[in-house]
């Protein structure tokens, strides 16, 4: 097996312990065991728990962005990429009511103002919602690009907690189906602004 197969392994169980069992209560020892990797050599990828942790919310990371990525490619419409990220969490309903937001996890079993990896925890929420803003704004919600995608995160992350604080997947779904049916509703202003006969407001002579 070669090291790099080893460090994958790591970091994949150690990312799974931590959102099943909490970064708490997971020691180096369960990582070991879980990846089947002697403890020992461990400490040859990873010194402390805490970078484990870092290396394994960096994975989370990556694999966001690249989601992100291949909607930008795959998705020419902004107003769908928001809807198939939505979507996104429906489809891991089940897991987020058993076991919480995997990074909200993490945020919640450390100190955000101290911790190093809380705070590089919470800029993975911070991402998305920076991609959301960017969706929205293509959307011609300049204004309110900020505003709104701070919202569908919220409303994703208290929909988790709730599910999972009352055991009800279906939390999780009705939220999802109610944010996706207010990002329908949402006109496109730059497609209005484009139209024959709208003019852009003369600012030459306000005040």
């Amino acid at each position: 097996m070669s090291n790099q197969n080893k460090r994958d392994r790591l970091i994949e169980s150690a990312a799974l312990l931590f959102h099943h069992k909490g970064l708490t209560a997971t020691s180096l020892a369960d990582i070991a065991n879980k990846a089947e990797i002697p403890i020992g050599n461990v400490y040859y990828y990873f010194k402390t728990k805490e970078e484990l942790a870092l290396a394994a919310i960096a994975r989370r990371k990556e694999q966001f962005s690249a989601a992100y990525a291949q909607l930008e490619e795959s998705v020419p419409d902004p107003r769908q990429r928001l809807i198939e990220a939505v979507h996104y969490f429906d489809k891991v309903r089940d897991e987020y009511t058993r076991y919480g937001c995997p990074v909200g996890k993490i945020i919640d079993d450390a100190d955000v103002e101290k911790d190093a990896v809380a705070q590089t925890a919470a800029q993975v929420l911070a991402d998305f919602v920076d991609w959301a803003e960017r969706q929205f704004k293509s959307l011609g919600h300049t204004a309110d690009g900020r505003k709104y995608a701070t919202s569908l995160m919220a409303g994703i992350q208290g929909a988790a907690i709730m599910a999972k604080a009352l055991r009800d997947p279906q939390i999780i779904s009705d939220e999802m189906a109610r944010i996706i049916a207010w990002i329908e509703t949402l006109p496109n202003r730059k497609i209005q602004l484009g139209k024959v006969g709208i003019k852009s407001p003369d600012v030459s002579n306000a005040a």
